[in-house]
């Protein structure tokens, strides 16, 4: 006499609605194509003056307080230490910051400005409330206010997460929209032929501004 078959529960199925997937109602895309406009419309003005996006969180962050360590600059962007090192070296050849070892702790490297990098703070600052101002156009006060405290709580509840950040040799605020420190195609080139004649890789000299 056969087995009777044994009923297999019945498969839940998903409401196509809910399981729909809007771009343009993520709250992770509209957020990212944000910064990446702002960081746009700045970069455009700043640029000028000889500062790359990836150096403005560095100077806003030093105008403020100055005497950082490189880790405590990297928690405050915030981004990964290793792209903070490069950005600094980067800033440091440009005469922009200086860096020294804390007298108390020798494993720590301190970050001041230079005074030509006190002196950008008039300069750039400026440019700065002008994209905020054209971004928040249309926006009375209070609106602006809800606006700003929202963006705080998110960045806030963000932060508790510890997950690692990725590989990536871009800077702040300039992810995959420009090489690392605005570096130039051709010193791109001269690289890749340095390193084929000599098997080894060399150091590519960024011409000056």
């Amino acid at each position: 006499m056969p087995r009777p078959r044994k009923m297999r529960a019945p498969i839940e199925t998903v409401d196509a609605t809910t399981a729909r997937f809007v771009i343009e109602e993520s709250l992770g895309y509209l957020v990212n194509a944000a910064a990446r406009l702002l960081a746009r419309s700045l970069h455009h003005r700043i640029s000028r003056h000889g500062v790359p996006i990836g150096q403005w969180p560095f100077l806003m962050f030093l105008w403020e307080e100055e005497g950082l360590t490189q880790k405590a600059l990297s928690n405050r962007i915030p981004i990964d230490e290793a792209t903070t090192v490069r950005t600094l070296d980067r800033m440091e050849r440009d005469g922009w910051v200086r860096r020294t070892r804390n007298p108390y702790d020798r494993r720590q490297t301190l970050v001041f400005l230079t005074e030509a990098g006190q002196a950008l703070e008039k300069v750039l600052l400026p440019y700065a409330s002008e994209v905020n101002e054209m971004a928040m156009q249309g926006l009375d006060q209070t609106q602006r206010t809800h606006l700003l405290k929202l963006l705080q709580g998110l960045v806030a509840r963000l932060q508790t997460d510890h997950a690692p950040w990725p590989a990536t040799r871009s800077v702040a605020g300039n992810h995959a929209a420009h090489p690392p420190e605005n570096e130039s195609a051709g010193a791109r080139v001269r690289e890749r032929k340095g390193r084929r004649r000599t098997g080894q890789p060399s150091k590519v000299e960024v011409p000056p501004k």
